[in-house]
């Protein structure tokens, strides 16, 4: 069953998840390298203002792909959700290192930067889509669970 509110749930959901992880980041300067809102802003033309990019992950990661996801994840032919999940954040992660990753300057994935760049957006990219699908899975399919069974 598609619902595009459960989508945008899940996509916040999501969003917070990875958003925290890169919060985390910044402020333990762990890997000054991994500068996703930075690289959008530039991208989006704001190169100095980094609300935009923030702006931009937050549009993106609840509106867009949480609505897209609970538009075409129920068409996808992988059985679970946590397969969707998985294959739709590898199928991202590519974007981002082939498209994503050029355009703001990082380098065919991210490698002009670090070569932690790739390793790290593939975990931000697995954290967000798994929380997506199991969500977004949990709000849709309460009665399938068996924790939920009624009686």
């Amino acid at each position: 069953m598609t619902s595009i509110k459960n989508g945008f749930i899940s996509g916040g959901l999501a969003t917070y998840v990875a958003g925290s992880m890169l919060l985390v980041n910044n402020a333990l300067h762990s890997f000054p390298e991994v500068r996703f809102a930075r690289t959008l802003a530039e991208i989006l033309g704001s190169p100095g203002d980094v609300m935009v990019g923030v702006a931009a992950i937050l549009i993106t990661g609840i509106f867009v792909i949480g609505g897209l996801f609970s538009v075409f994840a129920p068409r996808l032919p992988l059985r679970t959700y946590f397969a969707k999940s998985l294959a739709l954040a590898a199928v991202s992660w590519l974007f981002m290192m082939t498209v994503f990753m050029p355009l703001g300057g990082a380098g065919l994935f991210g490698l002009e930067r670090s070569p932690v760049v790739p390793v790290a957006t593939l975990v931000l990219n697995l954290a967000y889509w798994v929380v997506l699908g199991m969500s977004y899975y949990w709000l849709t399919a309460p009665s399938s669970r068996p924790d939920q069974v009624k009686t």
